[in-house]
């Protein structure tokens, strides 16, 4: 039996392909009534996970308003501008000392779910362990990394998140096959989102 996994809720970016912008940021967004941090933040507790944390950025006050009714832990990532990487450091180094991974999940996939996490989960096989969904061989978001890779992890910079390394240890990441495609398609412009709210399911 492996021990807890902290999730990560990147939610600190720019959104600079969603049109409103600083009118309403993409973790704003409302799907279902619904802002798209929220529903993430809740997924994810109501997962099984052992914490929740959610990383701020653009937009902090507004953001963290939208789940100071949860029950989880928001830092700030003030340097948002400087790309994702910078996030998933911010949020390593607020997770648990006894975690033993940590899953990173972004906030324009609402189609992601607690049956999903929890899939991914019962993948994960400790320290060593590396787990992303995939769909027809396409690999999506959650990765989950076991804190063997926490120090590669600290060393990405840039706007990819952990892709390089992900691509560089690919004969060493665990694929879990999804039945369907909705909880990996993200949303990056907001007729993307208006096509998701309005049921089409895939933008």
């Amino acid at each position: 039996m492996t021990g807890p996994v902290s999730g990560v809720v990147l939610a600190a970016g720019l959104s600079t392909r969603f049109e409103t912008g600083a009118n309403k940021p993409k973790q704003l967004y409302r799907v279902d009534g619904e802002s798209l941090v929220r529903r993430t933040c809740r997924a994810a507790l109501t997962s099984g996970l052992g914490e929740v944390v959610v990383v701020t950025g653009y937009a902090a006050e507004r953001v963290q308003s939208e789940v100071k009714d949860l029950d989880l832990r928001a830092v700030h990532n003030p340097s948002y501008a400087d790309g994702q990487s910078g996030s998933v450091r911010c949020g390593l180094a607020s997770v648990a000392d006894d975690a033993e991974g940590a899953m990173f999940l972004p906030v324009d996939q609402p189609g992601l779910n607690a049956a999903v996490i929890d899939r991914l989960l019962g993948a994960f096989d400790g320290p060593g362990s590396i787990v992303v969904p995939t769909y027809r061989g396409r690999r999506g978001a959650p990765a989950t990394f076991g804190r063997d890779w926490f120090a590669r992890l600290e060393d990405l910079r840039g706007d990819e998140g952990a892709r390089p390394l992900l691509r560089e240890l690919a004969p060493r990441v665990y694929e879990v096959e999804l039945d369907s495609e909705l909880p990996l398609v993200d949303i990056d412009t907001e007729a993307e989102a208006r096509a998701w709210v309005e049921g089409s399911g895939t933008p």
